[in-house]
């Protein structure tokens, strides 16, 4: 097994970017040539690195409008496309959804936007859409929610309906499986207490998933297991269900570890293990699906181990947020480690998922953060707000002139070293190591 050795990379634990800037020539040179010579996997060099420059971001100026113009709409939701990272769906708060391409930036500093419906149109939502995401396999369909009571599928090509569902309940969240191979179920909370599953290939609520006491704040699909599903309610509790069983749900996370997981109670049963003190207003996987994070309204976020339920118990700093409905947070993957990014108030915060501590406090919005997205692929951070804000995030560059500076630090050090080994080599030579005749 290789050593594998960071001690040329910063570290993380003394990137205060507010504090005092940092060294962004990250040890490259010397690194790279560990790489080389097999003493450094490059994965993990690479993965590292990432890291570095995911937890440097600064306020980009690319923006989704132009600064002259005032709108009274704002991005409520959106969501990245998997495919390619690269088109971004926004739902409004007047009902309409637009797309935009974060590759194609025009004049004026403006991302493009590729389609739009406005609120007010036929096929916009009454209310604010409360819920966007794209299909998970490519980027021919996504779906939107509401508190209108509809759920609507869409066709990203035309910008029409091609299906909904009408829900007899206030609408809070809805969503899909990344890895979903054997059944198509678009899961779907509101405060009806229930999750509902509706089958997009039959186009009917196929099954309800009871147990929660109130609203169902959001779900999560996991992404290891494409039958398991995870809900947060207004209860204070986590459930973890098998779509496939009619049962109760398998296990309810407990914020104390209590020896009994397993759940046997029955449905709609106050005596639930609570994973928090709090409503459940947000839920994460990480990209492989060994971990989920869930944050809540007292301020916490909680780490647990997906297979087992348990609290790992990381000390993350508390994030307080003014809002109960569901907040977006994003968890960075293919860095080492793992970055969470929280909305908290109006800025965001960035924690070492692992360790818990704080990396970065991002500052640029003026009221509450509604959430972020993450794109793996430029690293940039997208994040919007109640106050109609929203802010492009880029990490911090490695510049050809940190790679100069770096490699006239090793030319001297190398010259350093050389001297004194030709001083003591003369030393050597020249010392007279003969005895006397006397003795």
């Amino acid at each position: 097994m290789l050593h594998e050795d960071f001690s040329d990379l910063p570290d993380l634990e003394k990137w205060r970017w507010k504090l005092k800037p940092v060294d962004t020539g990250f040890g490259t040179v010397r690194s790279l040539e560990k790489v080389r010579l097999g003493q450094l996997s490059s994965l993990r060099y690479r993965a590292r690195l990432q890291t570095c420059l995911a937890a440097s971001h600064v306020v980009s100026d690319v923006r989704l409008h132009e600064l002259k113009e005032v709108s009274s709409t704002f991005v409520t939701h959106a969501d990245l496309e998997c495919v390619d990272s690269r088109y971004l769906l926004c739902g409004l708060s007047d009902g309409g959804v637009a797309i935009y391409d974060t590759s194609l930036i025009k004049e004026g500093r403006i991302y493009s936007e590729v389609a739009a419906v406005k609120g007010g149109q036929r096929q916009s939502h009454q209310y604010q859409v409360d819920c966007v995401q794209w299909y998970p396999a490519d980027a021919g369909l996504f779906i939107t929610s509401s508190r209108d009571k509809k759920v609507k599928i869409w066709d990203p090509n035309h910008m029409k309906t091609v299906d909904q569902y009408r829900i007899e309940c206030h609408i809070l969240h809805h969503c899909m499986s990344p890895v979903a191979t054997k059944h198509s179920l678009l899961s779907v909370s509101g405060d009806s207490g229930e999750v509902i599953l509706c089958d997009l290939r039959s186009g009917s609520s196929v099954h309800r998933l009871q147990g929660h006491v109130g609203p169902v704040q959001i779900t999560q699909w996991s992404p290891r297991n494409q039958h398991i599903l995870v809900s947060g309610g207004k209860d204070q509790t986590v459930r973890m269900w098998d779509v496939r069983a009619g049962r109760a749900c398998l296990m309810a996370l407990d914020m104390e570890n209590s020896l009994c997981k397993t759940t046997k109670f029955k449905k709609r049963s106050k005596n639930v293990p609570q994973a928090h003190k709090s409503c459940i207003t947000s839920l994460c996987f990480t990209h492989d699906g060994m971990w989920l994070l869930s944050f809540g309204y007292d301020g916490h976020l909680k780490l647990w181990n997906s297979t087992t339920g348990d609290n790992m118990e990381v000390k993350y700093e508390e994030a307080y947020t003014e809002l109960k409905k569901t907040i977006h947070m994003a968890i960075s993957y293919c860095t080492y480690p793992d970055l969470v990014f929280i909305p908290c108030r109006e800025e965001i915060l960035v924690f070492d998922l692992l360790s818990g501590r704080l990396l970065n406090v991002l500052q640029g919005h003026f009221l509450s953060v509604l959430g972020v997205v993450y794109n793996p692929v430029s690293m940039d951070l997208y994040s919007f707000g109640i106050d109609h804000n929203f802010i492009t995030w880029t990490p911090k560059k490695l510049l050809k002139s940190c790679l100069s500076n770096e490699e006239n630090k090793e030319t001297v050090k190398i010259a350093r070293v050389k001297k004194n080994t030709r001083q003591r080599v003369k030393h050597e030579v020249t010392q007279d190591a003969w005895s006397s005749d006397e003795d």
